[in-house]
């Protein structure tokens, strides 16, 4: 007797051994209770800037367009004691550009993540098939913080190649709604997944955007995060800067393009510089709401 997928529950490669544990579910198929998740805290830093219209528009999947001015806002975050890691952590960069996407049925107003480096595998393999977030690899180590000299900065790396570069400074503390940083709306993703087929010849099993926008008449926000519940603290900055290291084929072999992609959007104008940290229930950080866009 083969075994039985069952319907309604997570599935990850290797498929075989039964539903898989992660962000979302639990050995046995059943939701994380909040209960079940702990704290968990996070220090996240964001620097904005303007860059050429033309070439963020190139960067954009089928139904995609600007949304206003063309921005790009670069954040690195570190995740601490995160529950389905049994209290490990890590961190992630993230690259968010101001857009809409029109679909068959609705259009959405957000932010397009083209790229997100995250240091651990488990988070890369859960959030690419689950998600659709378009998530690679990168040592990334703990941001260094000064609150003291109103300092905060970060780098992630492959390898021993340092590719990218992120300083804040002149931070002081104020009041703000709990949100994240960034371009703010809905969060946009487009999930591509490739076809097995001999000598690349496959195209795509999926190709469609993934959203955190509510359906049509639901409730709720549109983070992916939610801070409900999180002790929530936000600074802003007198000035800020991002640096990505352009890469050859022997310093990132599978990921030179990104890199390099990245690094072709010229910073024209620094728009701001803003940090966050906050803690509360590990559920909160689960993006249980992602869903695809008809």
């Amino acid at each position: 007797m083969t075994i039985e997928l069952k319907p309604g529950v997570r599935y990850r490669m290797p498929a075989v051994f039964g539903p898989a544990p992660g962000p979302r579910q639990k050995a046995d198929g059943t939701l994380w209770r909040p209960e079940e998740t702990g704290t968990m805290n996070a220090q996240w830093m964001t620097v904005s800037y303007r860059t050429e219209r033309s070439s963020l528009e190139r960067i954009l999947p089928p139904g995609f367009a600007l949304r206003g001015e063309p921005q790009v806002h670069i954040s690195l975050a570190y995740f601490h004691n995160l529950w389905w890691l049994a209290g490990r952590g890590y961190g992630i960069l993230n690259v968010e550009i101001p857009a809409i996407y029109t679909g068959r049925s609705e259009t959405i107003e957000g932010s397009f993540c083209p790229v997100l480096f995250e240091g651990v595998a488990d988070a890369i393999m859960t959030g690419r098939e689950e998600l659709g977030f378009p998530k690679l690899f990168a040592d990334i180590p703990l941001p260094d913080i000064d609150h003291a000299a109103g300092t905060a900065g970060g780098e992630a790396s492959w390898f021993g190649f340092r590719f990218f570069e992120i300083e804040l400074n002149g931070l002081a503390e104020t009041s703000s709604d709990k949100r994240l940083p960034g371009p703010g709306g809905a969060s946009l993703f487009y999930k591509y997944m490739p076809r097995t087929g001999p000598l690349g010849s496959g195209g795509c099993d999926i190709a469609y955007a993934t959203t955190s926008q509510p359906l049509p008449g639901a409730t709720g926000d549109t983070s992916p995060i939610k801070f409900t519940d999180a002790n929530f603290r936000k600074w802003k900055g007198t000035g800020g800067s991002v640096k990505w290291n352009r890469a050859t084929f022997e310093q990132l072999p599978t990921t030179f393009h990104v890199v390099n992609g990245l690094a072709d959007l010229e910073i024209l104008e620094y728009l701001g510089a803003e940090m966050i940290e906050f803690s509360g229930p590990g559920i909160g950080v689960s993006a249980n709401v992602i869903r695809p866009v008809e």
